[in-house]
């Protein structure tokens, strides 16, 4: 579901968490990732990726470092790849937007390195094989996980924006 603040609230941080959590420990956390606008703004600045459309090829659109990691990260699908540093795209410990590599897969939202080593760009959220960087219905496609198709069906990651 999405909150009227996807539209209204202008922010800077990036906070993911997991909905079985009752702590709500967050897994990641970005700062001055998005410029203090809303996070519909943001995530559409990049281009009109609607249906069909392929976002990028062998890059990502944007690439923010994290604050800080933790809680049940390491078992979060997802976050397989967010300490892989032999990467192509991504990195090490970031948070990148609108990936895709070797035409074969993509995120909205990769978490980690992606590339060669670091399991191309099937990682994070809204994730996609479509044999490029886009959503197609005859093609494997992810709200969050590691590859696509493969996600979990017992939490479901919260986003948080301030």
């Amino acid at each position: 579901m999405i909150s009227s603040a996807f539209w209204l609230v202008q922010g800077n941080y990036i906070k993911v968490s997991r909905s079985d959590d009752s702590a709500n420990t967050e897994l990641l956390v970005t700062s001055t990732c998005t410029g203090g606008r809303t996070f519909r703004s943001f995530i559409t600045s990049f281009g009109n990726f609607r249906y069909s459309t392929t976002w990028n090829s062998n890059a990502c659109r944007r690439t923010c470092s994290l604050n800080s990691h933790s809680g049940s990260y390491r078992s979060s699908q997802g976050f397989s790849q967010l300490h892989c540093s032999n990467n192509n795209i991504g990195g090490y410990n970031y948070l990148s937007f609108w990936c895709d590599w070797s035409g074969g897969d993509g995120a909205v939202m990769m978490i980690g390195g992606g590339g060669d080593s670091c399991s191309r760009a099937d990682h994070g959220i809204g994730i996609t094989e479509a044999d490029e960087a886009s959503f197609r219905t005859s093609f494997q496609q992810s709200d969050f996980g590691d590859e696509s198709g493969y996600g979990t069906s017992s939490y479901s990651l919260n986003l948080w924006y301030k």
